[in-house]
C-alpha cells in the first residue's frame, strides 16, 4: 500500500511544486511519473519511441489485490493533441490517485495510464515563440513542394506568441470593430473588408504564399483507424506515426481493457450523440455466401433487408447473429454513429458527467466541447477495439452572458465578432490572463503595412498556470468512478436435477451486476472483446458442448446455459465462465 503522506511528499518533489509559476514541462512530467512507478504495485512500460525520438512511457498500476483469474483494466490516454498540458498533468494526478486508492473499484481493477500520448507535441507548447496547434515531429510537406517546414511562421512582433496576422488588402474577408475585434466582412451591408487573415509571419521561400510549411507534423488526435480522412493533417493514413501503432500494439495486446478513457479537448459526454439511424427496410441487399448460408437463403439472389433480418431473428437461436450483426455484414455503409442499444448506458454515464459538474461547482457557462474528431481515439476505442470509451476535455473558456440588446425586428443585423473572441477579450482585459493579443503594427518585407495580435494559441481550452493544481485535480475523482461502472462477472449457485440413471440436468446463470454491458452492442456486432466462455467441468455432456458462450450480457442482466450430463458424483460438477477483461469464476455444486 502506498501513505498518502508518502505520496504527497513525491508529488511535491522539487521542480514540481512551481506550478504557480508555470505549467511542468515534459521532462517535469516524466520525473514526476518515474517516481510514481518507484512505489508498489506500479511498473512503467516503454512502448515505443515517438516522431521525435522520445520515449513513450506508460504507467501500469496493479489492483490492491490481484485475482489468478485475471482483473479487469482500464486504458488512459492523455493528451493526445500535444498542447494541453493540463491532460497530462490531470493523467499524472489521476495515476497517483489510483496508487493510493486502497479500497473501492478504483482499487480493484488494473489502470494503464499514458500521461504524453504526444511528447513531441507537448514541447511545442513550452517553444517559443509558441505556434497554434501540437502536432508530433513527423516531417511533413504541408504545401507538397518536395520540401518540409521551409515556410515556417515568424513571430513579427517579438511578443512569444505565433498569433493572426490581417494584412492590408482592399479584397480582403475582415474588418476590425470599434472593439478591435476582427469581424467578417459584408459589402453588401456597408461593411466592406480591409485585411485579409494570415498566421504571422513572411513568405520565407518566395513562392507568393505565407507561411504555409510550418515545422511537423501530424496531429495525433486524428491519426486513429476509425472514420480517418486524409488530407486533414492526421497522417498519410490511420495509423501510420509511431505514437499510434505504439498504443495499438498495446491495447491489442492487452485483451483485459474493458474501458478506455481520453483526456484531452474533446468530449462525447458533454452531449449524448445521435444513434445509427435504422437502414430504409425496403433498400434491395444481397447477402453473401456466408450470411445466407447461415440464414437459409440463396447467396445469389438479393432481398428485401427486411427480409434478411426476418430470417436473422428466426435463426438468432441457431446462429446467434443479432439483426444490428447482420447489417453491419451485409456492408451497408461505415457505421458513423454508436448502435441504439448503446445510447442507454451512454446517457446514464452522461447524466452522472453532468451531475459530477454540478455537484463540484464546475457547471458555470463555458464553451462547449467539441465532439471527438474523425480518426479520434475515442471512436477508435468503441467502434473498432469494443470497449466503452469515454472522452472528456478537462477545461474550456469560460463565458459570460452577453448584455447586448439585440433588436429583434432587424432580419439582417450586423456582422458580429465570433463570441469566442469577444470572451478571450474580456477574460484578458478583466483577470488578466493571456488570452488575446493586442494587435500590434508591423511592415512586411515588401512594405505591406499588417497587424498582429488576436488570439493567443491555446487560450481557449488551457487555464492559467497558476489554476494548473486545481484544474487537474477537477475530474479524477470522476475518472476513478468510472471504475465502478465495468462490467463484471458472476455465476449463480448451478442448479442440478435427477433425471434418473446418473443423468442429471445442470442449469448455470452467468450474471452481469455492472452498469455497463459486456460487450457493448458495437463490441458484439465486431465480435470483439471475444464472448463469454461458460465451461462444464466434473461430467459428461450428453447433448450439447462442454464449452458453450455467452454472446452478450446487459447491464445488470443474465443469461442461462443448460447441459444434459451423465455423472454419478454430481457434487463434482463445476462450472466456469471467463472472459478476457471480465477475469474468471467458478461454481461447484448446486441446488436439486
Amino acid at each position: 500500500m502506498v501513505p498518502r503522506l508518502v505520496l504527497a511528499a513525491l508529488l511535491l518533489l522539487p521542480g514540481l511544486s512551481a506550478l504557480a509559476d508555470a505549467w511542468p514541462d515534459g521532462k517535469e512530467l516524466t520525473g514526476r511519473l518515474l517516481d510514481l512507478a518507484r512505489l508498489d504495485r506500479a511498473t512503467v512500460h516503454e512502448l515505443g519511441r515517438s516522431a521525435g525520438d522520445q520515449t513513450l512511457r506508460l504507467l501500469e498500476i496493479a489492483p490492491v489485490r490481484a485475482s489468478d483469474g485475471g482483473d479487469p483494466a482500464i486504458l488512459v490516454l492523455a493528451n493526445l493533441e500535444g498542447d494541453l498540458p493540463l491532460a497530462s498533468l490531470t493523467a499524472i494526478e489521476l495515476a497517483a490517485e489510483a496508487l493510493a486508492a486502497t479500497e473501492g473499484p478504483a482499487a480493484a481493477v488494473r489502470w494503464y495510464v499514458l500521461p504524453l500520448a504526444n511528447p513531441d507535441g507537448l514541447d511545442r507548447w513550452f517553444d517559443r515563440p509558441r505556434a497554434p496547434g501540437g502536432r508530433n515531429d513527423a516531417p511533413v510537406d504541408d504545401d507538397a513542394d518536395g520540401l518540409a517546414a521551409e515556410d515556417p511562421p515568424d513571430d513579427l512582433d517579438g511578443d512569444g506568441w505565433i498569433t493572426w496576422m490581417l494584412v492590408e488588402d482592399p479584397a480582403g474577408d475582415w474588418f476590425l470593430d470599434d472593439q478591435g475585434l476582427p469581424v467578417r466582412a459584408d459589402p453588401a451591408r456597408d461593411h466592406p473588408g480591409q485585411y485579409r487573415r494570415e498566421l504571422e509571419g513572411t513568405d520565407q521561400d518566395g513562392d507568393g504564399r505565407l507561411n504555409e510549411d510550418p515545422p511537423g507534423g501530424v496531429d495525433l488526435a486524428r491519426n486513429y483507424p476509425h472514420g480517418f480522412e486524409y488530407l486533414t493533417g492526421g497522417g498519410r493514413w490511420p495509423g501510420d506515426q509511431p505514437e499510434t501503432r505504439a498504443v495499438l500494439e498495446f491495447a491489442f495486446a492487452r485483451p483485459d481493457i474493458a474501458l478506455v478513457v481520453v483526456l484531452g479537448a474533446t468530449s462525447n459526454l458533454w452531449t449524448v450523440p445521435e444513434p445509427e439511424p435504422e437502414p430504409d427496410a425496403d433498400q434491395t441487399v444481397t447477402p453473401g455466401w456466408r450470411l445466407a448460408r447461415a440464414l437459409g437463403l440463396d447467396p445469389g439472389s438479393e432481398y428485401p433487408l427486411r427480409t434478411v433480418l426476418r430470417a436473422a431473428r428466426e435463426a438468432g437461436s441457431r446462429v446467434s447473429l443479432t439483426p444490428e450483426a447482420v447489417k453491419a455484414r451485409l456492408h451497408l455503409g461505415p457505421l458513423e454513429k454508436p448502435l441504439p442499444a448503446d445510447i442507454a448506458w451512454w446517457g446514464a454515464l452522461s447524466d452522472r458527467y453532468h451531475a459530477y459538474l454540478r455537484d463540484h461547482g464546475l457547471a458555470a457557462p463555458r464553451l462547449a466541447p467539441d465532439p471527438p474528431p474523425p480518426g479520434g481515439a475515442a471512436p477508435w476505442a468503441y467502434f473498432q477495439y469494443g470497449t466503452p470509451a469515454v472522452a472528456v476535455d478537462l477545461w474550456s473558456l469560460p463565458c459570460e452572458p452577453d448584455t447586448a440588446v439585440i433588436d429583434s425586428t432587424v432580419a439582417h443585423p450586423a456582422p458580429a465578432p465570433d463570441p469566442v473572441h469577444v470572451q478571450l477579450q474580456r477574460r484578458t482585459e478583466r483577470d488578466q490572463h493571456e488570452g488575446w493579443d493586442p494587435w500590434t503594427e508591423v511592415t512586411l518585407p515588401d512594405g505591406t503595412p499588417a497587424l498582429v495580435g488576436g488570439p493567443v494559441p491555446g487560450a481557449t481550452r488551457t487555464p492559467a498556470a497558476y489554476a494548473a493544481t486545481t484544474r487537474s485535480r477537477a475530474l479524477v475523482p470522476f475518472c476513478l468512478e468510472l471504475a465502478g461502472w465495468l462490467p463484471r462477472l458472476e455465476l449463480a449457485p448451478l442448479v442440478i436435477t435427477d433425471r434418473g440413471g446418473d443423468v442429471h440436468a445442470v442449469t448455470a446463470t452467468v450474471r452481469n451486476p455492472g452498469r455497463l454491458p459486456y460487450p457493448t452492442a458495437m463490441g458484439e456486432v465486431n465480435q470483439r472483446p471475444a464472448p463469454i466462455a461458460v465451461t462444464l467441468e466434473g461430467g459428461e455432456p450428453l447433448q450439447q458442448d462442454r464449452r458453450r458462450t455467452v454472446a452478450r450480457l446487459t447491464a445488470g442482466g443474465a443469461a442461462t446455459v443448460r447441459w444434459l450430463v451423465r455423472t454419478d458424483r454430481p457434487d463434482d460438477l463445476a462450472v466456469t465462465a471467463t472472459a478476457p477483461s471480465l477475469g474468471t469464476v467458478t461454481v461447484k455444486g448446486g441446488a436439486r
